[in-house]
């Protein structure tokens, strides 16, 4: 009823919009780049994460929507149960016919076209949504589909799209070989105010075919309270606030048709949850302790931070000097700022030959920097993050640099013209060094980090 007392031409606030209505926030635009950036110069896995709701199975259906012609695409949208599953779906996507009798009578097939893809000078991508519920043997048969190459390139580029527990998994000690293969990597976060402001303005007015209906200010801090920047949430009360105003027969949304929105949806949830409801709320109390002892070990790191500098090479110092031991700043949790999301794209660099320490010196122990004034040539990073907005690395980098690390935020342009600013914590003379590095901060902090050249992406 209120779809047509407002004159929408259809419902603002679907679950999947289309493309006109597809909204484009920070986030969304982030985890745009690092797709594209995947697709063409990255090697290994991607892996999307975000919590429910946040929107990633959208936008990485708007990627797939925007893909060129020269690119073959799957999207496995349901749970794949077993390994022969997940071959019989994938060459189905493709319409590659094939024996399912065996695995090899489909992986066969599936290897045959990936070869005449690459002949043709064609590539091939697949999505595979709700990563993180799959099971053991799917991911590994999800490696071992990844390993089908030439011997120079890659014939497949595959996509994992799950909740942030994903990264966890795949950096466990059982499926550590695919963890390790994991190149581009992004958390798409909540929408902050401003950006539900204008996601809701934006839905409306794709939706209408006259003047969009207002969503009063305070209205939209009603809503945004609620929905704490998950778009699923908002899109329920949004829809839930127009029904009240047109049952009012007023013509915009005002703060007390959204408060009596949500006031019905809060009554709603726990009635419609049950006792599976109260073991989700137990299952969240485990999650946020474990969130709290993951962030009490961050602030406990012991790691050494730089002065701050700026450096020849465009890198600028974001950490102090000595350990820094204290909480995030309040102004960042104000801000809904969430630890540091995007393990660093960037194709695999050829690898230098080592400098060779001076005689009386000693290469620095695995995880440390090289000591102020050291004659040890740096040639390696440790990256922990890249992005297309540089407050989003330096909101990184102040996170970190919180936490005792000696981080930096690198500027870099890419072969398509696009500016990466990317987060480093540590300089190091082999690849040895930074590796150790590496392993040690992703083991302590559950982030994804990874080995870069020194003063290149």
């Amino acid at each position: 009823m209120h779809l047509r007392f407002f004159g929408f031409k259809d419902n603002p606030f679907k679950a999947s919009p289309a493309s006109a209505a597809l909204f484009i926030g920070r986030h969304q635009e982030e985890a745009l780049a690092h797709l594209r950036y995947a697709l063409a110069e990255g090697e290994g896995f991607t892996v999307i994460t975000g919590e429910r709701g946040v929107g990633k199975t959208t936008i990485c259906r708007a990627f797939l929507d925007r893909l060129e012609g020269g690119t073959s695409a799957a999207f496995l949208s349901a749970p794949v149960a077993t390994p022969r599953e997940l071959l019989r779906r994938a060459n189905a996507a493709f319409e590659i016919p094939a024996d399912g009798a065996t695995l090899k009578g489909l992986i066969d097939p599936l290897n045959d076209f990936l070869m005449r893809r690459k002949m043709a000078g064609g590539k091939v991508v697949v999505f595979i949504d709700d990563a993180h519920a799959l099971a053991p043997e799917v991911l590994e048969q999800i490696r071992l589909i990844s390993n089908l190459e030439t011997t120079r390139e890659k014939l497949i580029h595959l996509v994992l799209i799950g909740e942030p527990g994903l990264l966890g998994t795949l950096n466990s000690h059982a499926l550590r070989q695919m963890g390790q293969r994991v190149s581009v990597r992004y958390e798409l976060g909540p929408l902050s105010e401003p950006e539900t402001a204008r996601y809701i303005q934006h839905r409306v007015s794709a939706a209408s075919e006259g003047s969009p209906v207002r969503f009063d200010p305070a209205a939209v801090r009603v809503l945004f309270r609620y929905a704490r920047g998950n778009p699923r949430r908002l899109n329920t009360a949004c829809e839930a606030a127009l029904a009240v105003a047109c049952g009012a027969a007023q013509k915009e949304v005002t703060a007390e048709a959204a408060r009596a929105a949500v006031d019905d949806l809060r009554r709603l949830e726990p009635a419609a949850g049950g006792r599976r409801r109260s073991a989700l709320g137990w299952g969240a109390a485990v999650c946020g302790l474990a969130a709290l002892l993951a962030a009490a070990a961050i602030v406990g790191n012991t790691q050494k931070g730089g002065g701050s500098s700026e450096t020849a090479r465009g890198a600028v110092d974001v950490g102090g000097g000595a350990v820094v031991r204290k909480p995030l700043p309040v102004a960042l949790m104000q801000a809904g700022v969430q630890p540091p999301p995007a393990a660093a794209p960037g194709p695999a660099p050829l690898e230098p030959a080592p400098a060779r320490p001076a005689a009386q010196e000693k290469p620095p122990a695995p995880g440390t920097a090289p000591a102020a004034g050291s004659s040890i040539r740096p040639l390696y990073s440790v990256q922990v993050g890249a992005y297309l907005v540089a407050e989003n690395a330096a909101k990184q980098a102040e996170l970190l640099a919180a936490s005792g690390y000696a981080a930096r935020v690198f500027e870099v342009v890419d072969s398509g013209g696009r500016r990466w600013h990317t987060v480093r914590i540590g300089d190091y003379p082999s690849r040895e060094a930074a590796r150790s590095c590496a392993d040690e901060f992703t083991r302590k902090e559950q982030l994804q980090s990874i080995v870069r050249p020194y003063g290149r992406f």
